[in-house]
């Protein structure tokens, strides 16, 4: 994407536009015909982004350089990053290697390899993209031996993020099963059938005037 701005000529007083081609993160990859999520990987293993908390982002020593900006507190949305020409020129020329290096990590786990191809294929039957913790719950649940790292390297976010997405849903799942183990709650004091006769008018089993119908008879 060309991004335009207009700067004061000093010289003549005019606004002239000046033409720029700095990227984000996300269009970069889409030069290279991959996603947000697998970009921010192979950029990580070039080592142009760094992993903060649950997200990749553009490492302070590679601004000092020149090689892009970090947007930390943008007016809406979340923080991103941009990579300047210089940037850009740096990543075209170690994308193959860096390229070929994820994707011999990845192989080098024969079940990686697996999981990558049964996630393809059952995304390919939705009707609807997965998002990313769908995507990192399903390999979780169908790879149990994996990794939260490598299901991170699968999907293209960091372990930090698969392991907060495995904590919700366990914390989930265990709102719902506690209720059902609960023990129901005892009385403090037993019933007593006799007090209960007794206000409903009982005696022996039978109402007061019964008996006192009866009581001539039987003497």
């Amino acid at each position: 994407m060309l991004y335009t701005v207009e700067t004061l000529d000093r010289s003549t007083g005019v606004l002239a536009p000046i033409n720029g081609d700095w990227v984000t993160v996300t269009e970069l990859g889409h030069r290279y015909n991959v996603g947000s999520r697998k970009v921010r990987v192979i950029l990580h293993h070039m080592g142009l982004l760094q992993r903060e908390g649950e997200r990749y982002r553009l490492s302070h020593t590679f601004v000092r350089k020149g090689y892009g900006l970090r947007h930390d507190k943008p007016r809406s949305g979340y923080p991103f990053d941009v990579i300047s020409p210089l940037g850009q020129e740096l990543v075209a020329q170690a994308w193959d290697i860096a390229f070929q290096d994820c994707e011999a990590d990845l192989r080098a786990d024969a079940q990686v390899d697996t999981a990558r191809a049964a996630l393809e294929a059952y995304k390919t039957n939705r009707l609807e993209p997965l998002a990313a913790s769908a995507e990192a719950l399903w390999l979780l649940d169908h790879f149990p031996k994996l990794t939260h790292e490598r299901v991170g390297e699968i999907i293209g976010v960091t372990q930090q993020l698969v392991s907060r997405y495995a904590k919700q849903r366990t914390k989930k799942r265990a709102s719902h099963i506690t209720p059902r183990c609960k023990e129901l709650p005892v009385n403090a004091r037993p019933f007593d059938a006799s007090k209960v006769d007794r206000e409903r008018g009982l005696v022996g089993g039978l109402p007061s005037h019964s008996q006192r119908i009866l009581n001539p008879v039987l003497l």
